[in-house]
């Protein structure tokens, strides 16, 4: 493929996607896009979702994505726990928005799970990519020095910057 070949094919995608978008009017209910539930720790920080949405979509109407993150009891049924996030955003051409909720420590204990529900009211095909999930606390040593590890790393470091001082400082 040439360049020309190659920037003709982009511009029939872009058509295509804009027609596919016109073709299928607006939606005006709500469509699950994606959902899932993980199990919260004494460990877990966060639940987040990433939403993405496609690169190029002029003509069509911005999405609008909302995020719910529901906590979960030990024997409760997802939909009958308690919401803890519910925000609607609008996704601009080729944007990340990211939705996070910070866990406290009534939280972890009285919840075993969080169920992440990401909807879109609004042309659902415009959204790229989800990503969803928890983050967890890390617990680092007290030391305060580089350990074990570290001290390797220093090693393998100046041997690298030695390598590289005799092969930059070669002469042709």
């Amino acid at each position: 493929m040439n360049r020309n070949t190659i920037a003709a094919s982009g511009l029939v995608l872009a058509v295509v996607v804009l027609l596919a978008g016109i073709a299928a009017g607006g939606v005006a209910a709500d469509t699950a896009v994606d959902n899932g539930t993980v199990e919260v720790t004494n460990d877990t920080e966060s639940a987040y979702a990433d939403v993405s949405a496609v690169t190029l979509y002029s003509g069509a109407p911005a999405p609008n994505v909302t995020v719910v993150v529901e906590g979960v009891p030990n024997g409760t049924d997802v939909g009958n726990g308690t919401e803890l996030l519910n925000e609607t955003r609008t996704l601009s051409s080729g944007s990340v928005e990211s939705f996070e909720y910070a866990l406290n420590d009534t939280e972890r204990g009285s919840y075993t799970r969080v169920h992440i529900s990401v909807t879109s009211s609004g042309d659902g095909s415009l959204i790229e990519s989800v990503d969803w999930g928890t983050i967890k606390r890390v617990s680092g040593g007290g030391s305060g020095g580089l350990g074990g590890a570290g001290t390797s790393t220093g090693v393998i470091v100046a041997v690298i910057v030695v390598v590289g001082a005799i092969y930059f400082g070669r002469e042709d």
